[in-house]
């Protein structure tokens, strides 16, 4: 049995090198598919794995002697690489992240492609559940493509702008949560008015006319993994001089609507949770941090 994603549907191969192994055990212990174990000494596949290799790689990562290979669900040799032996150090993480604020006002600078590049490779890295990755992106790498998409969307806003009139609204509280339809009431409408009204004067407050914007979206992964994928390219960006803000008020409307909207930028029409990141160069400097608390800590 196979578990299927958008990108495969068949189980990884895997190969074992018996004149390298040394029947250590490692690669048997760090699978949690049982798909391996030693018997008499020797390691081989086992025939009842709990679902079959899903490609994940640990066991050809932890063997000491190159003695095992996993390829397939889009894995090659050439996807395997040598691990640095030093990472960032928990002070250094933490200034960085006690630094990042949410951006939204930016020099009129590009962001250069290199940089780019290095965010999206630093994003891949991000755990993506069930590998391979169901996660997609789409990047607009231009103030012109950012405004652009801004105002489309914002199209696509105003055709829903009926579904929370004074006048309907009250009609569908009875199919609602408490919540739900107080949010609709009071950070919806406004929020659709709001929008609406400000691309009438030529303003861009979605996404802030940023020079750059990632929208991380899921096909049929776990909704978390595009919020993950987006958290990396975030701390990517902040460690390269960048200032970001994540915007989570595009991908729900987009859900259920938007058809043509999502056509134009090759969107899955069943575009499942999805979060934007704006980049650019930050135009203020921040000069204080702003101490922030959980709800609750138990335990």
């Amino acid at each position: 049995m196979s578990i299927t994603t958008s990108r495969t549907s068949g189980n990884a191969t895997i190969t074992i090198d018996h004149s390298k192994c040394t029947a250590c055990g490692i690669c048997v212990h760090v699978c949690k598919d049982f798909s391996l174990e030693l018997k008499d000494k020797v390691l081989r596949e086992t025939t009842n794995p709990l679902f079959g290799c899903i490609g994940c790689g640990h066991c050809v990562a932890v063997c000491p002697e190159d003695a095992i290979m996993v390829t397939g669900r889009t894995l090659s040799e050439t996807d395997y690489y040598q691990l640095p032996e030093e990472s960032a150090g928990y002070e250094a993480l933490r200034g960085l992240m006690e630094k990042r604020r949410s951006i939204r006002d930016f020099k009129d600078k590009p962001v250069p492609q290199e940089l780019i590049d290095k965010i999206m490779e630093a994003a891949s890295t991000a755990p993506m559940g069930l590998p391979p990755s169901d996660v997609g992106v789409l990047v607009l790498n231009s103030k012109e493509k950012v405004r652009e998409f801004s105002f489309e969307f914002i199209d696509v806003l105003k055709s829903m702008k009926f579904m929370v009139h004074p006048a309907v609204l009250p009609l569908m509280r009875p199919f609602m949560k408490k919540e739900d339809y107080n949010m609709m009431g009071e950070f919806i409408r406004p929020l659709i008015n709001f929008m609406i009204d400000s691309k009438k004067v030529d303003k861009n407050y979605l996404l802030y006319d940023a020079p750059l914007a990632f929208m991380f979206y899921g096909k049929v992964s776990d909704p978390a993994d595009p919020y993950i994928a987006c958290t990396y390219a975030m701390l990517a960006a902040e460690s390269l001089g960048l200032g970001t803000c994540m915007i989570g008020s595009v991908g729900p409307f987009l859900k259920r609507t938007g058809k043509d909207f999502k056509a134009k930028y090759n969107l899955p029409q069943r575009l499942n949770d999805s979060l934007m990141l704006i980049v650019g160069y930050q135009k203020y400097k921040f000069r204080k941090g702003i101490r922030r608390t959980f709800a609750q800590i138990e335990g």
